[in-house]
């Protein structure tokens, strides 16, 4: 089965430039050296997300090696996320550009630029010629001045387009900054930090005020990092928004404007991530070297809202989106969907009824991708659909990266 929307790499030219202003910054250091400082920044980046959860401006973004760990290692996975994520919104959900004009991108708590960028590489990859202004808010001056200069050394790659940067205490409220509305709102990985230590309703208003600053036909892009409870915080507040307010519509992850059915199922061993996979550059594979990190997947939750109706399904079973791994068992090939009537079921093929090539193209289809169903039945079990054939299964979305 072939892919249905194929990603361009990341470019040489980002990460050679993030590279290059590296060994600027400490000429008298070997490269093995500066490695070795970039892999204890990892670890305290690591630390800082997974157990302390602290984001002060002086945790990292103040840092000229937060700044740069950053960049050699974390920036390709957050560009890599956000491009799935716009690529659905492109190829699957609807999204349209302005007819005229620019199109207009805010990237809410930006860093150095790796989701703001990658909507423009991947615009201009697709032909969209439009002139696109990419606005960029963060806390972190040094951070956002990255982005500027790497805006301009890479310029060939996105040419057309300005960036604009405002440094800017988010945990405020936003909406009096500006009064612009934006065809593209993208937070890559910033929600969760900027929210931390919230209550309820101080996360659900601050989420409002993104709705304000939508066009009509804009879409508002969240990517988070992969943890349960994390993923769960982003689906219940965009399903809380978009029960409450009339004018604001779930676009994704799953189908006609409907909630995510992990909230509701305590029963249930998933939650709603993406696990895709990625290629990593020798020098990000040294990086990870002795710390083993993952290089080859990227793992994030998601979610589109928009002011403009979800785009309309069959609400039924025969299409769905992957939410659990593969399952490759003596006699069975599964796996677990959200279909476009909103409800989780097991789909199986009978191993029988493959051959070995067919069982290895199965294997491979990746959490997050939606495929359709035919010639399938229920069972005894109406939760369990059991396909005839390799045959009867098709690819709806399938992102993949070009080599």
């Amino acid at each position: 089965m072939k892919p249905t929307f194929k990603i361009p790499s990341f470019p040489d030219e980002i990460e050679d430039w993030w590279w290059k202003q590296t060994i600027q910054k400490w000429p008298e250091l070997s490269e093995e050296k500066i490695i070795n400082l970039i892999r204890k920044e990892i670890v305290l980046q690591s630390d800082r997300f997974n157990k302390s959860r602290t984001f002060e401006p002086q945790s990292y973004g103040s840092r000229d090696l937060s700044v740069f760990a950053y960049g050699n290692f974390f920036f390709p996975r957050t560009w890599k996320a956000m491009s799935f994520a716009l690529a659905e919104a492109y190829s699957f959900r609807g999204w349209t550009k302005p007819q005229k004009g620019p199109i207009r991108i805010l990237d809410i708590g930006s860093g150095s630029g790796a989701s703001g960028l990658s909507a423009l590489y991947l615009l201009r990859e697709l032909g969209i010629e439009n002139r696109i202004n990419l606005e960029a808010w963060d806390y972190s001056g040094k951070s956002l001045a990255m982005l500027k200069n790497l805006h301009g050394k890479c310029f060939d790659l996105w040419k057309e387009s300005k960036v604009e940067t405002k440094r800017l205490d988010l945990r405020n409220n936003i909406l009096p900054l500006k009064k612009q509305r934006f065809d593209l709102i993208l937070l890559g990985y910033s929600m969760n930090e900027i929210l931390e230590g919230f209550e309820e309703g101080e996360r659900l208003n601050w989420i409002l005020q993104i709705k304000s600053l939508l066009s009509i036909s804009g879409f508002a892009l969240f990517v988070e990092p992969a943890q349960m409870e994390i993923c769960n915080a982003l689906q219940f507040a965009v399903n809380t928004i978009s029960s409450r307010e009339k004018d604001v519509h779930i676009h994704a992850p799953y189908f006609n404007n409907s909630s995510c059915p992990f909230l509701s199922n305590q029963k249930s061993h998933y939650y709603s991530h993406e696990v895709r996979k990625i290629s990593s550059s020798p020098r990000v594979e040294k990086i990870s070297g002795p710390l083993q990190l993952e290089t080859n997947q990227v793992k994030f939750g998601f979610s589109i809202l928009g002011k403009q109706k979800a785009k309309e399904f069959s609400k039924d079973y025969t299409c769905c989106r992957l939410v659990s791994p593969i399952r490759k068992k003596k006699g069975t090939v599964s796996f677990i969907g959200i279909a476009t009537d909103g409800e989780e079921y097991m789909y199986e093929f009978q191993r029988r009824n493959l051959t070995a090539d067919q069982t290895k193209i199965l294997t491979k289809i990746e959490r997050g991708d939606i495929v359709k169903v035919y010639n399938a039945e229920k069972g005894n079990d109406p939760k369990r659909i059991r396909v005839s054939s390799f045959n009867d299964l098709q690819y709806v979305f399938s992102p993949r990266w070009t080599k």
